[in-house]
């Protein structure tokens, strides 16, 4: 019987998806709340309420943007914007 072995994922890392973050979300994010990015993920009416809702915001994001980040790209990013922002666990 053969066995495919694939790469182990490496860890979400949260300094990466700062980066990536920084580079590609925050001038939209500083757009649409007029200059305070941040305030995207701490206003009142947020739309993230749950781990697979920060998932899926962020896959629209990337769709709606044309964002291209790869799978542990956007790990990086969901795991940076739960711990900065959200909290939730995992």
């Amino acid at each position: 019987m053969a066995s495919t072995l694939l790469p182990a994922a490496r860890a979400a890392n949260p300094e990466n998806g700062k980066s990536l973050h920084d580079a590609r979300c925050r001038s939209c994010h500083t757009s649409i709340m007029n200059g305070e990015p941040d305030r995207i993920y701490t206003r009142e009416n947020r739309r993230i309420h749950s781990l697979a809702g920060l998932r899926d915001q962020v896959s629209r994001c990337e769709a709606n943007t044309g964002i291209r980040l790869d799978a542990q790209q956007t790990e990086d990013v969901i795991d940076y914007l739960n711990r900065q922002f959200y909290k939730f666990g995992h």
